[in-house]
């Protein structure tokens, strides 16, 4: 004798559960899980800045190059990048925590294109920094670090060396300001 079952019998049989499915089902979860887990991070309190390096006095930079009053337009660079980078101030030298300083010790110009008359088409500036990052307290050197950035132009289009070195700097004044970050 059978018995029917009502629910059964409505019930698609892809929908009904299989004998053991229970099993599978959760080892399926766990192995989705196991994929997703590495992708996660986990947040902490604090920023990129340590706590004790988030007030920074800059010293002009110095130029070791024949390239007139490169230095004021890095340290510019570096000022405007410092403001806007949330977690850092500028403070003054009795209040800051650390002292950031540099100097630029080589520019070097490059052809990087010529036309058929073999007059240059676009060129490339390279600016090669080395900077020291100090504790303001104790004197002691935290960091000392050489960095290096382009910037390219081209002449018919109106880009000159000046647009060149500005670009080189952008970049060297990111570099910089990040190695102010905690290191992970």
């Amino acid at each position: 004798m059978t018995t029917h079952d009502p629910v059964a019998a409505r019930v698609p049989a892809l929908a009904r559960p299989v004998a053991g499915a229970r099993p599978a089902l959760l080892g399926a979860l766990l192995a989705g899980l196991a994929v997703l887990l590495p992708g996660c991070i986990a947040l902490s309190p604090g920023g990129l800045f340590p706590a004790d390096r988030d007030q920074v006095f800059l010293l002009i930079f110095d130029n070791d190059t024949f390239y007139r009053d490169l230095q004021f337009q890095l340290t510019e660079g570096i000022k405007n990048e410092i403001i806007s980078r949330p977690g850092l101030r500028l403070s003054s030298k009795e209040e800051a925590e650390v002292f950031l300083w540099g100097r630029i010790v080589s520019v070097r110009q490059r052809a990087l294109s010529e036309d058929p008359e073999r007059r240059i088409t676009s060129e490339s500036t390279t600016i090669t920094v080395v900077i020291e990052i100090t504790d303001a307290r104790t004197g002691e050197l935290i960091k000392t670090k050489t960095l290096t950035n382009r910037g390219e132009y081209v002449p018919d289009k109106g880009q000159s060396l000046e647009d060149a070195q500005l670009e080189a700097f952008k970049f060297l004044a990111r570099d910089i300001v990040r190695e102010l970050e905690v290191d992970f």
